[in-house]
């Protein structure tokens, strides 16, 4: 009867973290945070580009969110096409 006795106290002891504990309701994380350039790439703003006067032309597009921060990726085997690397935004919100 105790042993029973406890196993229920435990449970309802548990339950309210149940949730919590399994992860129901958490948003989903992806490996990179919002704000933030991959592993692979380095955070640059505009005149960090200086190197590359194509990639600063593109610039204003690539920067969708308008934080001033994109992320570049140079090609592992030097220039491809006349271009130095790969350029994404770096997804943040803009900051107020």
């Amino acid at each position: 009867m105790l042993k029973a006795w406890l196993s229920a106290v435990a449970l309802i002891a548990v339950t309210p973290a149940l949730p919590a504990l399994i992860g129901v309701g958490d948003e989903a994380i992806a490996g990179t945070p919002s704000g933030t350039c991959t592993n692979s790439y380095s955070p640059y703003t505009y005149d960090q580009l200086a190197f590359d006067p194509d990639a600063q032309a593109i610039f204003s597009v690539i920067d969708s969110n308008g934080d001033g921060v994109i992320c570049f990726k140079p090609y592992p085997n030097g220039p491809h096409s006349g271009h130095a690397g790969n350029l994404v935004d770096d997804k943040a919100a803009p900051h107020s």
